[in-house]
């Protein structure tokens, strides 16, 4: 299995959380950026048959012009053919019914809206402009036209953010029926706004016992609603687990286009550059070999994120050794982070916020 992921790295303006590479731009830099997009696709038109899911984010796609979206998708049709998931990620105060009709058009199927919060107040600190308005009109014109396999995109843990916020956002996320939920602990990056107004005391963030009381405040609300916890930070109806981001758990292969795009490809990650001019001129930044090494911590870090876990019996097929004989988990097992449950190991329900003490043993 392949997946595709296609960059946009245009915005409207710029959220104070992220650090995706992302821009301001007038529409003559969009229409070039598209141009050497396009160029970048058809580059791999020959594997189009092995692509099995094509997510396109950003950046906010649907800040594109129609004319530059149709454009896109016009050559994203050949891999679209034969993929089970179609996904695109948009702002929902930018979409139109006339965006919504052309996506259906081309075989989008699924959409990701970044909601993040309802707090009008939050949504002014974190720089957006949707309200709960334009996410309940935006999913109306999707199922209008015929999409209903919808993801909201959510945060907790915002600068101010209470416990009674989480549970009023949970509330109001549940009325809107998705199929599908992704709800991020917010991670302050690295020359982003909300980085510099912290360290500069303009802001301040909910402890870390208030931020585990909001996870397990949202697993638990969402759980009694009927949602599946299949990652740590993701949860889906029956059948709408996202089957791209399940192919990057996993460590299938994938391919990346667009400015700053990654691509896992016959054990070599390359990365475009993040500059457009660079990216326009030479395209590659990097091109780096996998060791078998780090394929199989990988492996063990990204599939530990899975609530699942990791199947013993498709890591000895995949490497040919046992996990056992690749790694010492004795340490895991004894602090009670991990369990082994029906050939699978992975990390016990209650200790999931605990996560990053599994994955550490896989980075030294």
């Amino acid at each position: 299995m392949k997946g595709l992921y296609v960059h946009i790295p245009f915005c409207k303006q710029i959220c104070s959380y992220c650090d995706f590479p992302k821009q301001v731009a007038k529409k003559q830099l969009q229409e070039e950026y598209v141009k050497h997009l396009i160029e970048e696709l058809r580059e791999y038109h020959a594997c189009c048959h092995e692509i099995q899911s094509v997510y396109i984010g950003g950046g906010t796609p649907n800040h594109l012009s129609l004319s530059l979206l149709t454009a896109l998708l016009e050559e994203l049709a050949p891999f679209f053919k034969n993929s089970l998931e179609n996904t695109i990620e948009i702002n929902s105060e930018l979409l139109t019914k006339e965006q919504a009709v052309l996506f259906k058009q081309f075989g989008i199927n699924r959409i990701s809206i970044g909601v993040q919060t309802f707090s009008n107040d939050l949504i002014q600190k974190i720089r957006r402009n949707h309200t709960k308005n334009t996410v309940l009109n935006a999913i109306k014109i999707l199922r209008g036209v015929g999409i209903n396999n919808i993801n909201l995109d959510m945060i907790y843990g915002l600068p101010g953010q209470t416990l009674k916020d989480v549970a009023m956002d949970v509330e109001e996320l549940l009325e809107l029926n998705p199929q599908h939920i992704s709800y991020y602990s917010l991670i302050l990056e690295e020359k982003t706004i909300l980085s510099y107004q912290l360290n500069h005391h303009q802001i301040t963030l909910p402890d870390d016992d208030l931020v585990a009381d909001m996870a397990n405040y949202i697993t638990q609300k969402l759980k009694l609603n009927a949602f599946k916890h299949y990652e740590i930070s993701n949860f889906a109806l029956e059948g709408y687990e996202s089957i791209h981001n399940i192919g990057y758990w996993k460590c299938e292969e994938y391919i990346g286009v667009g400015a700053g795009a990654c691509s896992f490809i016959d054990s070599y990650r390359i990365q475009n550059h993040f500059i457009l001019p660079k990216y326009f001129k030479e395209r590659v930044f990097i091109k780096e070999w996998i060791s078998s090494k780090e394929a199989k911590s990988e492996y063990m870090m990204l599939g530990f994120r899975l609530t699942q876990g990791i199947k013993k019996e498709d890591y000895l097929l995949r490497f040919h050794h046992s996990i056992e004989e690749d790694f010492d988990l004795s340490n895991l097992f004894q602090k009670n982070l991990i369990e082994e449950v029906d050939g699978y190991i992975r990390i016990k329900e209650d200790k999931l916020l605990l996560g990053n003490l599994v994955f550490e043993e896989f980075v030294r």
